[in-house]
Parts: structure tokens; sequence; C-alpha cells
């Protein structure tokens, strides 16, 4: 008799793992994208972070083709690869992430869907002010994934990644704390010479995006960990990592981001002599 019943549960329990879940209603998708946004707010902490996107995944599913849940799964997953995370296999993966919801995003535009399959390069000439967000996260986190995948797959989607910058660039050339000039002083400066690398340009764009942006301390960071670290000046990059350190948190809207870049800053100094 006990077989029988522990039997019939395990049926039971088994059938229930099985049944199709229920897809979520319209209002019940509001309700986590509001729970989404709120712990959006404290993004700084990895716990908080993944619990938004989690929610912001179920809420998308209530509304696949939101661009601003997508846009907020592309940012959301290319923070936590850069700003939380070091091991590289994680790393990847996040950034394939935000890759994946980057380009769903831009798939919403049907003219850059309709030509993306064979001509990448003409689908981004369709992308407007509407995708501007999306081209960005999409094309910071392939940058980023190739670098760690290895310089053959840098070489891959290099002219890729610069077609969507610049088309950003185009769009909205003063996009989120000066990202595009803040783009272009990385490239420079990490890129070969042979594929357009140039340490004067590289200055040029960490210096514009600072005038554009000087709350947003990213750039600061930034330009310490590849413009300095690359013309092997230890004072300076001694001196922008200590300016982050000691900087206010700046706007609200950024105030998440800026206290990752003084963490990001804390541990460059700390391994200062490991680098020179």
């Amino acid at each position: 008799m006990l077989k029988m019943f522990l039997a019939t549960l395990f049926l039971c329990n088994f059938a229930l793992a099985q049944a199709p879940k229920k897809d979520l209603t319209s209002a019940e998708g509001n309700l986590m994208k509001a729970e989404a946004l709120r712990l959006w707010q404290k993004r700084d902490v990895q716990e908080s972070l993944e619990e938004s996107l989690s929610k912001f995944e179920q809420a998308l599913a209530a509304d696949p083709e939101n661009i601003e849940l997508l846009t907020y799964l592309a940012r959301g997953y290319f923070t936590l690869a850069e700003l939380h995370l070091d091991n590289k296999d994680l790393k990847m993966k996040n950034f394939e992430k935000a890759i994946e919801y980057g380009e769903r995003g831009m798939s919403t535009n049907p003219e850059f869907k309709k030509r993306a399959k064979d001509d990448i390069k003409g689908a981004i000439e369709k992308l407007t002010d509407r995708e501007v967000p999306l081209t960005f996260w999409t094309a910071a986190s392939r940058g980023k994934w190739a670098k760690l995948n290895g310089v053959m797959s840098s070489l891959k989607y290099k002219d890729q990644i610069v077609s969507m910058i610049k088309k950003v660039e185009s769009l909205r050339p003063n996009f989120y704390h000066g990202a595009v000039p803040r783009y272009w002083g990385g490239f420079y400066a990490v890129a070969p010479r042979i594929a357009g690398g140039d340490m004067k340009k590289s200055k040029k764009n960490f210096q514009k995006a600072m005038e554009m942006a000087p709350e947003y301390l990213g750039t600061k960071v930034l330009f310490a960990e590849l413009y300095c670290v690359e013309e092997d000046d230890k004072k300076e990059f001694k001196k922008q990592l200590q300016e982050v350190i000691a900087a206010p948190n700046g706007p609200v809207e950024i105030t998440p981001e800026n206290i990752l870049e003084k963490r990001k800053a804390e541990k460059l100094l700390n391994n200062i002599d490991d680098i020179f």
C-alpha cells in the first residue's frame, strides 16, 4: 500500500513539473517590471542586479518585443560582466547574453531584421535613434567578448563593431555620458597600428569624453587602464585612479556605476606594481 501511495505521489509531481507554465498576463508583466526597476536601483550590488535581470526576463515573457525591457537586459548583462565578474568564462557568458538581448532589440526594427543575416553593415545603416542604446550596448559587449576570446575574434568583428559605434555617433553623439568618445579612446589605445591603433587619437577622445561628462568616473578608469598602461605612465595612472576614488558618487542615475568604478579603481591601484 505504501509503495502504491509513493508511486502515485511521484507520478503526480512529475505531471505537474511537465505541465506548461502559464504565460504572464500584461498586468503580471508590469508588476515584474516594477520589481525589476526597484532592484535595478541597487545594481552596484551583484545579487540585486542578478535578481533585477531575472525579473526583467520574466516581464519580457509577457511582452517579447518590448524595446525598453530588452535595453535594460542588454545594458544589465554588460554591467554584470564588466563591473562585477572576474571569471573569464562567466564574463564571456554574460557578454553573450547582452549581445543576444541587444540583437533581439535591434531586430524589432523590421529593416534591420530583413538585412541582418546577409548584409550586417547595410542592416546597421537602417537603425534609428530608437535603437541607439541597444546598438551601443551590443557593440560594447561584442567588443569585450571578442577581446576575451582572442585576437582572431577581435579582427572578425572589428568592422561590425566600428559600424555600430559610428551609427550611434551619427544619431546621438552625446549618448550615455560620453560613451562614444570613451569607446574611441579605448579602441585607439588597444588596436594594433595595422588595425587603426593611434595613441594620440586615444588621448584626444578620452579627454573629449571627460570634458563631455566629468561626472562619469568610468572614463578616467578606462583611461588609466588602457591609455596609461599602454604608454607606461605609472604616475598618471595613479593620479587618475586616486581622483576617481576621491570623487563624489555623482548624479543618482549613474551612482551605482560610479560606485563600481571606484571599486575597480581601488583594485587597479592595489595591483599597480604588477601592472607596471
